[in-house]
């Protein structure tokens, strides 16, 4: 006798490659946001000293708070945009009172001031990648189609007992890694998969953690 089909098996691995799709998009947000403040600390080579400080200043600071206060609370679940606030200010105040003398200062401020929107940007995309989750409606699918297609495996006529429990083991096996998958994958900033702050150490950054 055969059972209907369940949606569990595609609905489990339709959830697992949505979320793994979203782990790998925050990866590159996260690369891309720490790459922008690499760039405009190298832009700020090209200003006076005294702006070139407070933009080091700034950028070091959201660094930091990045990595050191916004992450926990993005691993919590509970991210916060405040945790940043008062250094991206501080960036934009500095650039927004700047005024570049020469060509080359301007080419550099240009390009400063496109990073820095870039980073305000990319900064929001992380964050609401943090509160994302995978709809309510694909995860009662995926667990309910699970709780429905493990017992109905029981129903395929299989005639030496050896090869049903085979069977049926192998299906509660493809089932149960999918939905492992989903639990881990389903915050991308919690668990073994989870994203890494470690581009914002590494490269033009790395100097803004030396002791």
């Amino acid at each position: 006798m055969e059972p209907s089909s369940s949606p569990s098996p595609a609905a489990c691995c339709c959830a697992a490659g949505t979320l793994w799709t979203q782990l790998e998009d925050t990866q590159t947000i996260v690369a891309s946001e720490a790459a922008n403040a690499a760039l405009i600390s190298r832009d700020a080579a090209a200003f006076p000293q005294p702006v070139r400080v407070r933009i080091d200043s700034a950028v070091s600071g959201y660094v930091h708070a990045v990595v050191e206060d916004q992450w926990p609370r993005m691993r919590a679940g509970n991210p916060s945009y405040g945790a940043t606030e008062v250094h991206l200010q501080d960036a934009f105040r500095v650039l927004q009172t700047y005024d570049p003398q020469g060509q080359a200062q301007q080419v550099f401020y240009e390009q400063a001031v496109d990073h820095l929107n870039d980073i305000a940007s990319q900064r929001r995309a992380r964050i609401t990648m943090a509160r994302r989750e995978l709809p309510p409606l694909l995860q009662a699918l995926a667990f309910g189609g699970a709780l429905v297609l493990i017992p109905l495996t029981f129903l395929y006529g299989l005639r030496k007992l050896r090869v049903q429990v085979l069977f049926v083991a192998s299906v509660a096996g493809l089932v149960g890694f999918s939905l492992l998958l989903v639990f881990v994958l389903d915050r991308p900033f919690s668990g073994d998969l989870s994203v890494s702050p470690a581009p914002y150490r590494e490269g033009a950054l790395a100097r803004y953690w030396t002791p």
